[in-house]
């Protein structure tokens, strides 16, 4: 499903009016941040800003020699900045403490007069998407392919060591102890507000004690999506009752398919070879140096740890291309290739006494693209690809052959039934309307 344009463009008057006001700080608020956070030192020149996909940075230098990043939530690109950053630093310093995944320390964070900033310590070093997509462009199985795949296995591998007993926010309370008392903060409830203009207050803020609670509730997300979305969202009539049925059958699923119980398991959303910074180390081989960008980290069910990475290709899911049946051969051989380095890790792991073989992760991947989880949980997460993976992977395996859109009508329920045509209605007035409905003013987006 596409999205509202107009939300779009409303996002993006919010981000030139926010990055104004901002820029007509710099480089003072850069170096005013980072000494409070560094005392005893001066800073002494601040970088201009770099943008990256949720923040935009500078890199700020002390007297001697020694730097530091001062990082701001984008306005109009992240939605809940305050509630992303609390995460991202709890994250940080979990990692830091609890686990062998190399992290930017925070050396501190905070609040400007527009937003949240993170302070963390500067690491030279080159993304590992550049070394994968390097291999990639000679259309080779190089070593630096391997080594970089064997990266991101242990990065895995390490956090899926991490359980906890509910599914939510990590946080330590006042007497140290790490928690799960938030509601899981997703990057799918950021575009869902951002680009497809779903009121902030239709989102729980709850945690979750099963994995089959957590997925009805991801599969609302996904009705709520088309039911408040105005424009873009549908082509006619039979197009929206096609995405109304597609959405009320996922929802059946999520409540039909068999969930492991807990405990549950760290995971994030913008996991990839681009947030991973490597050192050189030689011709062809790096070590991680750091693991960035932990805002949509949170405690989630386990089946998103066992499905198979997204990222083999680096591409992300809407850039697969309109039939992604094409996708599959593509995609398979770096699969294959991935799992044997994953298992090689764990074998690893199992000899040293770190892992069980009950935690192996590599088999149940294999298992994720054939039997469906793979693209149950892809499409899950994942607003703008859902009909698309849903009509591609999902509705056959689990509800047999399609003659007839009409054929499906009789797996809904009464309730469901009995809203249909309310339902296309509204949305065919929605799509003649061209409007955008005002849920927040720009303070209310400044406040969040």
């Amino acid at each position: 499903m596409k999205w509202d344009h107009l939300a779009e463009r409303q996002s993006q008057e919010h981000i030139s009016t926010w990055l104004e006001y901002l820029l007509q700080q710099m480089p003072f608020l850069a170096m005013q941040l980072a000494n409070q956070h560094r005392p005893g030192h001066t800073a002494t020149v601040a970088s201009e800003l770099t943008a990256g996909s949720c923040d935009i940075f500078s890199f700020v230098t002390f007297e001697d020699g020694t730097s530091v990043v001062v990082r701001f939530a984008i306005l109009g690109r992240t939605i809940f900045r305050v509630e992303k950053t609390c995460n991202e630093v709890s994250v940080i310093r979990y990692l830091a403490r609890l686990t062998i995944v190399p992290v930017s320390l925070v050396l501190g964070a905070g609040a400007w007069g527009c937003g949240p900033y993170i302070v963390t310590q500067y690491i030279p070093a080159t993304p590992l998407s550049y070394h994968i997509e390097s291999s990639f462009a000679v259309n080779a199985l190089t070593r630096e392919l391997r080594r970089g795949y064997h990266c991101m296995a242990r990065i895995i591998l390490e956090l899926s060591k991490q359980t906890f007993p509910r599914i939510g926010a990590l946080s330590q309370d006042i007497e140290g102890k790490w928690t799960i008392f938030k509601r899981p903060l997703t990057h799918n409830i950021n575009d869902l507000v951002r680009r497809g203009n779903v009121p902030t207050c239709v989102f729980p803020d709850k945690t979750f004690a099963t994995a089959s609670e957590y997925f009805i509730e991801l599969a609302t997300e996904h009705l709520n999506h088309l039911w408040y979305q105005r424009n873009s969202a549908i082509m006619d009539a039979t197009d929206c009752k096609r995405k109304y049925i597609a959405r009320c059958l996922f929802r059946r699923i999520a409540r039909i398919i068999d969930m492991e119980p807990g405990p549950f398991r760290l995971y994030c959303d913008n996991l990839h070879p681009s947030k991973v910074l490597v050192s050189a180390r030689g011709n062809a081989d790096f070590s991680v140096a750091a693991v960035t960008d932990w805002g949509y980290s949170y405690v989630a069910p386990n089946e998103f740890t066992y499905a198979a990475p997204w990222w083999l290709l680096l591409e992300p899911p809407e850039k697969w291309g309109a039939n992604l049946t094409q996708f599959v051969p593509r995609y398979i051989p770096y699969l294959n290739i991935f799992l044997r380095i994953l298992s090689a890790c764990e074998d690893n792991d199992i000899q040293k006494g770190t892992l069980e073989a009950s935690q192996r992760l590599s088999d149940r991947m294999a298992n994720s693209f054939h039997n469906g989880l793979f693209w149950f949980c892809l499409a899950a997460r994942n607003a703008s690809m859902f009909d698309q993976i849903y009509w591609t992977f999902l509705d056959t395996r689990y509800f047999g052959p399609l003659q007839s859109l009409d054929d499906r009508l009789c797996r809904l329920s009464v309730e469901e039934l009995g809203e249909l045509d309310r339902f296309v209605a509204l949305k065919m007035k929605h799509a003649n309307e061209k409007c955008l409905d005002e849920h927040m003013s720009f303070d209310d987006y400044v406040r969040l």
